[in-house]
C-alpha cells in the first residue's frame, strides 16, 4: 500500500508551485491545507517562501513538514514573485505544473478534475478554470467564469486575461522552452506568459467549474498592473487580428485612468455572476 510518505519517492505527474510572502498564519495554514485535501494524490508541492518575518517563515517551514510531497525552499536572498515562480519550475518534477496563491483555497478536486481534462484532450497545453471570488473573510463576493475554448480565449486575450493564473495548469517542458515567466515583469506576468505562448502556437482551455476560492481585497487593480498589462501586450505584438490588439491597448490605457469606484463598479458588473 502507498502511503502519503512514500509518494516523495515517486515521480510526481504534477508540480505545484506555490509562492508565498509574509501571509498570515491563518491564511497560509487554510491554503496548504486545501492541498492537503486534494483528491488527486501524486503531485508534489514547492513552496518557495520569500517571507522577511522569520516567524511566518518557520511556521510555513513546519507546515510544509507535515506532508512528504511538498518541498520548502527558502531562498537566501529577497527574490520577488517572478524570479520565485521561475525557482519553483526549475525545481519541479512533473509532467504539469499547477500554479497556486498562498492566499487562496483550493477546492478538493482542483487537481483531480484538471488531470482528467488533460488526460481526455491531448492537445491542449494550458489549462485554466473559474473562481468563487471571496473577500479577505471568505465572504462570497461573486464568481467568475472564463472563456472555455481555445478560439474564446484566444480572442478575449486582446481586452482581457482570459485566465485566473491561481488555477492554472501547464506542460513544464512548453514553459521552460519559452524561457519561463519573464523576470523584467513585477506585474501581468501570467498575461506576458499567455500572449507568448500563443504566439507559439499553444493551445488552452478553461473548465467550467469551480477550481478555487480566489481572494480578492479589492475589485480594481493597481496602475502599475495595467501598465505591465499594456507591456505584456506590446512586447507579444503580432500583425494578427491587427485591429482588435490596437483596439485592446487603447482601451486597457483608458480604463486605466478610470476611477477606482467606476472599475469596481463595472467590474462587479459585468464580471462577477452571483448564483
Amino acid at each position: 500500500m502507498v502511503n502519503k510518505y512514500s509518494l516523495k519517492f515517486m515521480q510526481p505527474l504534477v508540480s505545484i508551485i506555490l509562492p508565498t510572502f509574509n501571509e498570515s498564519i491563518n491564511v497560509l495554514e487554510a491554503s496548504l491545507k486545501s492541498l492537503f485535501k486534494q483528491t488527486f494524490r501524486n503531485f508534489e508541492c514547492i513552496v518557495v517562501d520569500d517571507s522577511t518575518d522569520l516567524a511566518l517563515a518557520d511556521f510555513c517551514k513546519q507546515l510544509c513538514l507535515q506532508d512528504s510531497r511538498f518541498v520548502y525552499v527558502k531562498p537566501p536572498n529577497r527574490l520577488g514573485l517572478v524570479a520565485s515562480l521561475n525557482l519553483a519550475l526549475q525545481k519541479a518534477r512533473g509532467d504539469w505544473v499547477a500554479r497556486f496563491d498562498a492566499n487562496d483555497i483550493c477546492m478538493p478536486d482542483r487537481i483531480a478534475q484538471q488531470v482528467e481534462f488533460l488526460s481526455k484532450n491531448k492537445d491542449v497545453d494550458v489549462l485554466g478554470g473559474a473562481v468563487e471570488v471571496v473577500d479577505d473573510s471568505l465572504n462570497r463576493l461573486g464568481f467568475k467564469f472564463y472563456p472555455k475554448t481555445h478560439d474564446e480565449i484566444v480572442k478575449k486575450s486582446y481586452f482581457i486575461n482570459p485566465l485566473a493564473h491561481p488555477t492554472v495548469m501547464f506542460k513544464r517542458d512548453l514553459v521552460l522552452k519559452v524561457g519561463c515567466y519573464d523576470s523584467s515583469f513585477k506585474s501581468a506576468e501570467d498575461l506576458e506568459l499567455w500572449l507568448r505562448l500563443m504566439n507559439k502556437g499553444a493551445k488552452f482551455a478553461n473548465l467550467d467549474q469551480i477550481l478555487i476560492q480566489y481572494r480578492q481585497s479589492t475589485l480594481s487593480r493597481s496602475y502599475l498592473n495595467w501598465r505591465f498589462n499594456v507591456k505584456a501586450r506590446i512586447k507579444n505584438f503580432c500583425v494578427t487580428h491587427l485591429l482588435r490588439r490596437v483596439a485592446g491597448i487603447i482601451m486597457i490605457n483608458l480604463w486605466a485612468f478610470l476611477p477606482k469606484k467606476i472599475q469596481e463598479f463595472t467590474y462587479k458588473l459585468l464580471m462577477l455572476r452571483h448564483r
